[in-house]
C-alpha cells in the first residue's frame, strides 16, 4: 500500500508499538524520560498507590539520564526504510544460502538484492525517496535491529519479500 492511505497505516502501526509501559520505557532508556514520569504521576490506583507513583516519578526524574538531540536509532522515514529494506535483503540472502548450501553471499548478490530491496521500499517511505543507500542497507542486513520490521514487512511489502526471494533464487 503506498499512498494517503500507506501513512495512516504505518502511523497506526508505530503508535501500537510504542503504546503502554513498554513503549514509555523504551523512551526512557533512548533518553526522554519525561513520559514514563508523566505516568507515574497521573497512574491510576489499582496497581499502585498514589504514594508508590509518586516515589517511582521521583527517582526516575532524578535518576535518569538525559541525553541532548535526538536519540541514536530514532525511528525517521529514512531509518525505518533502511531497516525494511535491510529485511527483505535478509530473507534473500537466507534462500540464496538454502539453495546454494554455502555460507557466504557473494557481494554482487547483496548488492543487486539491496539495490531492488531499496527500489520496493521507497514507495512505502515517500519522504526518504533516494535518501537509502546500499552500503546502509547492507550494513544493517548484518544486524538483528532488521528484525523489528517484519510485521510491517507482513503486513504491507508482502509481495516485495516474495520478489526478493525469486531475485535471489535466479
Amino acid at each position: 500500500m503506498s499512498g494517503a492511505g500507506g501513512g495512516e497505516l504505518r502511523k497506526q502501526f508505530l503508535e501500537r508499538r510504542m503504546a503502554g509501559v513498554p513503549g514509555l520505557v523504551m523512551k526512557a532508556l533512548r533518553g526522554n524520560p519525561d513520559p514514563l514520569i508523566a505516568y507515574f504521576r497521573n497512574c491510576d490506583q489499582r496497581q499502585l498507590s498514589g504514594d508508590d507513583c509518586e516515589s517511582l516519578a521521583s527517582l526516575l526524574e532524578e535518576k535518569l539520564p538525559r541525553k541532548n538531540g535526538r536519540p541514536r536509532g530514532s525511528v525517521t522515514p529514512k531509518n525505518a526504510a533502511t531497516a525494511c529494506a535491510s529485511y527483505l535483503v535478509r530473507h534473500g540472502k537466507r534462500r540464496w544460502r538454502l539453495k546454494h548450501g554455502r555460507q557466504r553471499v557473494p557481494k554482487a548478490v547483496v548488492e543487486r538484492l539491496s539495490e531492488r530491496a531499496i527500489e520496493l521500499a521507497e514507495p512505502e517511505f515517500p519522504s526518504a525517496r533516494g535518501k537509502i543507500r546500499v552500503a546502509a542497507v547492507i550494513d544493517e542486513s548484518c544486524s538483528k535491529r532488521c528484525e523489528e520490521m517484519g510485521q510491517f514487512v507482513a503486513e504491507y511489502l508482502d509481495e516485495a519479500k516474495w520478489e526478493i526471494i525469486e531475485l535471489a533464487l535466479k
